[in-house]
């Protein structure tokens, strides 16, 4: 089986008004808890103490909330207690895919958090009528893109790992031309106006977890749930952050047009990119640490049909 150790997480810096302004605010057993226990005791027929102990560990996640870090717990509980059936069931191949969930899960654990998707009344808005055909043309392009993985999965012709790098590809060349196709100012005021609207969602949710904003306890918890060595968490770092420079590099290649990369080339070099990480990365996990990490990646899926990062 294998996993993938994501470079440094980006996070979800939300802000809320009124008094969750200035305090943070412990959540106490997110609704969303209750459904993602729900959701997996039916699916995978929990019996009472594996339903229990299930919703104790997710518990312990809560000053998490809402990031999925808040279910590294959860993930490694389940290793311990499911059976194999259980587990075969959770991890297999799921063809009621939600594109909009599998994007904004991929842009969540690559640290590139700009969902254009969500701004786009105001981009629409802002754009010049020069502009609008292109940007119309990119989201048909991606549209287009994303429906042909997904279909490819859901056909058997990609595995989970290579249908995520190609959902990353199509998502990264699809920020890469709006840089180029925005204005430094029109930027700016989405920038600024999405800000806003994670406001109005967080504050729709009733609060958030002291720790949600966190890098470094959110990268803790992984460690602590995986029970990582310190050897292993520098090599995943040195490895991480490697594979991070190179996207950078290449982004900015695409960006600045210094390259004369295609769309198809800049998309495909980034799942190469991936691929040739992979072979690192799964000499350093143990088979346990590997389990569990799959299991979360299946459980943040689940999460996500009720959390709805940056929906409003």
């Amino acid at each position: 089986m294998k996993a993938v150790y994501f470079f440094p997480l980006g996070i979800l810096l939300f802000i809320t008004g009124c008094e969750s302004l200035f305090n943070d605010r412990d959540v106490q057993n997110p609704p969303e808890f209750e459904y993602l226990i729900q959701d997996i005791s039916a699916e995978l027929d929990l019996d009472y103490e594996q339903r229990n102990s299930a919703r104790s560990s997710l518990e312990r996640g809560r000053d998490f909330h809402p990031d999925p870090a808040a279910l590294w717990e959860l993930a490694k509980k389940l290793q311990q207690t499911l059976t194999q059936e259980q587990k075969d069931s959770l991890l297999s191949r799921h063809f009621n895919i939600d594109a909009q969930i599998i994007s904004e899960e991929n842009d969540h654990h690559h640290g590139r958090l700009e969902h254009f998707n969500r701004m786009n009344d105001r981009i629409i808005l802002l754009m010049t009528e020069e502009q609008l055909p292109i940007y119309q043309e990119l989201i048909d392009t991606k549209m287009t893109l994303i429906s042909d993985i997904i279909s490819k999965y859901q056909n058997k012709e990609l595995e989970r790992e290579s249908m995520r790098f190609e959902m990353m590809s199509v998502m990264e060349w699809f920020r890469a031309e709006m840089k180029i196709l925005l204005t430094k100012e029109q930027e700016e005021t989405i920038t600024m106006e999405r800000g806003e609207r994670d406001i109005s969602w967080r504050r729709g949710r009733g609060g958030w977890g002291r720790l949600s904003q966190n890098s470094d306890e959110i990268k803790l918890a992984m460690q602590n749930a995986l029970e990582l060595t310190p050897d292993q968490i520098s090599t995943l770092e040195l490895i991480g952050s490697t594979v991070k420079t190179e996207l950078d590099d290449l982004r900015k290649t695409y960006v600045e047009g210094t390259g004369e990369i295609s769309a198809e080339d800049f998309r495909l070099a980034i799942i190469s990119i991936m691929e040739n990480s992979i072979d690192e990365r799964e000499q350093v996990f143990t088979e346990i640490q590997k389990e569990i990490i799959e299991i979360h990646r299946a459980l943040t899926l689940r999460f996500m049909r009720h959390i709805r990062w940056g929906r409003i």
